[in-house]
Formats: C-alpha cells, sequence, structure tokens
C-alpha cells in the first residue's frame, strides 16, 4: 500500500509505503518492499517498535527482529521517502515576475540539466522536459508511459 502525506489541498510533502505480515511464530526476520534507513516505523500488534532496539532496519530491504514473533501477530512496517516540491530538479518561472518557485505565471520554465533521483513515468503518465539531459551515474529512469525531451 502506498500513499502520501500532506495537507489538504497542498502538494505531498512525503511518500509513504506500508508491508503488513501476519506471522507464523518464530520469525525474527521480514523482507519489506524496501525502505530508507532511519526512515522507517515498525509496529507489533500495533505496538511501535524502537528502531536500534526492538529490531534492526539498516540495509534498506529486511526489518529483523531481536526476539522472535509469536503466531498471530501482526508486523507491519511503513517506509517514508520525502521530496521537496520546486528544489532539488522540480524547476521554477522565470520571467517578468522574477523567479517564482513551483507557481505558475511567467513565460520561461526551468529545470535541471541532470536526474539524480530515481524516476518511474508509469504507463498512464505523460512527461516532458527541456534537454539536453543526462542520468547521474546509479540513477534509474523508467518510463513505462510517455515522456518527451524537447
Amino acid at each position: 500500500m502506498a500513499g502520501y502525506i500532506g495537507t489538504t489541498g497542498s502538494t505531498p510533502q512525503a511518500t509513504q509505503t506500508r508491508d503488513v505480515f501476519t506471522c507464523t511464530g518464530g520469525e525474527t526476520s521480514f523482507a519489506t518492499g524496501g525502505y530508507t534507513p532511519n526512515y522507517v516505523d515498525v509496529f507489533l500488534n500495533g505496538i511501535k517498535m524502537q528502531v536500534g532496539t526492538d529490531v534492526t532496519a539498516t540495509n534498506g530491504s529486511d526489518v529483523v527482529f531481536t526476539t522472535a514473533v509469536a503466531a498471530s501477530d501482526i508486523v507491519e512496517v511503513i517506509a517514508y521517502k520525502t521530496f521537496e516540491i520546486g528544489s532539488g530538479g522540480g524547476g521554477f518561472y522565470k520571467g517578468e515576475n522574477g523567479t517564482s518557485g513551483s507557481s505558475a505565471g511567467d513565460i520561461f520554465r526551468i529545470n535541471e540539466q541532470e536526474l539524480n533521483t530515481d524516476v518511474e513515468i508509469t504507463a498512464t503518465e505523460n512527461a516532458s522536459a527541456t534537454g539536453p539531459l543526462t542520468v547521474a551515474s546509479g540513477t534509474t529512469l523508467t518510463v513505462n508511459g510517455n515522456l518527451v525531451i524537447i
């Protein structure tokens, strides 16, 4: 399950993914869908665990409990990914009104020349960017929809 965190009517400031496991008993390790260390919450039967004390979450995929869980226990892992709108590649507008963050209204749309964050353009999305555009080493651009570089 994925979602975003933000206020009504504003642009989201974080995304979250959630993995839920029903235990068979005796497990200590749970393979999640992925997380960034220090941006993960782990719950056992609704009680938040202390990362670094009750569980270890350092490799970006597995959450490991210090003691085995019991049968029918519910483990929930919530991973967060933060982002900023209008900076770090989000772009902005320029023109007779000066530089105006992420709000439209001026004639020139400014964007960075290098992609340095993993991005997926899904099959239901259209995207465009002005070039030249490079993709940083270790960064993945996945295009399942439509991408036009102008």
